[in-house]
């Protein structure tokens, strides 16, 4: 039951390498090859690295005031359907990291150590 138990511990912190491992990569840019990419490219890249949309992950409410911010700075407004196309790219593709470090461990006894 043990060997069970540590196997499926291992699939399951394994699954995500692999899955990210999966992903094609934009050999020009590095970002994740998907529908929109090439709105990124065209809106995004003109102006900033690639490395910062991946530095940078963010849900969609967050892609969406980061892209406030750039048109308070002078980018341009975008049609609707185009800000909908690229906000799904980036909140798809470079949302936070649903995997992380353990929670914090709840210690309800304390002991003393001598």
């Amino acid at each position: 039951m043990k060997v069970f138990a540590s196997l499926m511990i291992l699939l399951t912190l394994w699954t995500p390498y692999r899955v990210q491992a999966q992903q094609t990569l934009d050999a020009e840019t590095g970002l994740i090859v998907d529908e929109g990419i090439e709105l990124i490219k065209t809106y995004c890249l003109a102006c900033h690295s690639a490395k910062l949309i991946v530095q940078n992950r963010a849900t969609l409410e967050g892609w969406r005031e980061a892209i406030r911010w750039m048109q308070d700075q002078g980018l341009q407004k975008f049609k609707p359907e185009t800000e909908a196309r690229i906000l799904k790219y980036l909140s798809e593709n470079y949302s936070p990291d649903k995997q992380g470090r353990r929670s914090p461990l709840i210690i309800e006894n304390w002991y003393r150590l001598n």
